[in-house]
């Protein structure tokens, strides 16, 4: 949810329909910036009018400030008649694939080596250095008792409690 904002609209210059927008907080305790809009070059220092081609909440400020509509700012591409232009001229459906001509070109064979396996787990993109590889000179210890010469499966300590609650 956006937060609301008050806009402050000054006009400075009738002629070329230009203005500044001083955004606050609806308290008015903090500003979030001044903008110049040109309604007439149709941009704003925020940069959405000019990109988009739709007016921005600054620009819409001062449409409202001037009693202006905002409608004659958006650009036509945005319009119902323009979408419906896209579509006025028909798609050929594609041609089912029995009958498609024979193909004449290069045969492509995939290298078998950069195929993903499909089953199991993914296989880890990380780029190991050497702080991932393991001292040889150190034993490995157990998980749970921290003794060496064994691992956590083959704990004597789990050998003699209760399996019970283990999957």
């Amino acid at each position: 949810m956006k937060t609301a904002r008050c806009f402050t609209v000054t006009l400075y210059d009738r002629d070329n329909s230009e203005f500044t927008v001083a955004e606050t907080t609806p308290t008015g305790s903090f500003s979030l910036g001044t903008y110049r809009v040109s309604l007439a070059s149709r941009t704003c220092d925020c940069g959405y009018f000019q990109a988009l081609h739709f007016p921005c909440q600054h620009a819409l400020a001062c449409c409202a400030y001037s009693r202006v509509t905002w409608t004659s700012y958006v650009h036509s591409v945005y319009q119902i008649s323009s979408v419906f232009s896209v579509y006025r001229m028909g798609f050929t459906p594609p041609i089912p694939e029995g009958f498609w001509p024979p193909y004449d070109g290069p045969t492509v064979i995939p290298d078998p080596d950069k195929r993903h396996a499909r089953e199991g787990r993914p296989r880890s993109t990380r780029i190991r250095t050497n702080m991932d590889q393991a001292d040889p000179n150190r034993p490995k210890r157990c998980g749970l008792c921290r003794q060496p010469g064994h691992t956590r499966r083959s704990c004597p300590q789990v050998a003699g409690s209760s399996q019970t609650g283990h999957h």
